[in-house]
């Protein structure tokens, strides 16, 4: 008899941030200033997120969308492509 392992949970979506006009733009964003891009930078309103940001280039909620986990065992990319043409040649 073959056991089927138990569903692993879904991670929890990380809560809805709404995104605001920046605070900083290229003139005032200092070291430790979050530096996410906010708009379109050919526009006037063109700014940055400038909340504080510590040792990180973003503070901890843009950080959050930036930094992605590793995908383990995604199908697909240069890796898949290698394997799939290896059983033609």
């Amino acid at each position: 008899r073959r056991v089927e392992p138990a569903p692993r949970p879904a991670a929890p979506a990380p809560a809805p941030f709404v995104e605001l006009s920046g605070t900083a733009t290229v003139l005032t964003l200092g070291a430790h200033m979050c530096k996410w891009p906010i708009g379109d930078p050919s526009s006037n309103e063109f700014s940055f997120c400038g909340r504080r940001a510590g040792e990180s280039p973003y503070c901890v909620e843009h950080a959050r969308v930036a930094y992605q986990p590793a995908q383990k065992g995604k199908k697909g990319g240069a890796n898949e492509l290698a394997r799939a043409l290896r059983r033609y040649i």
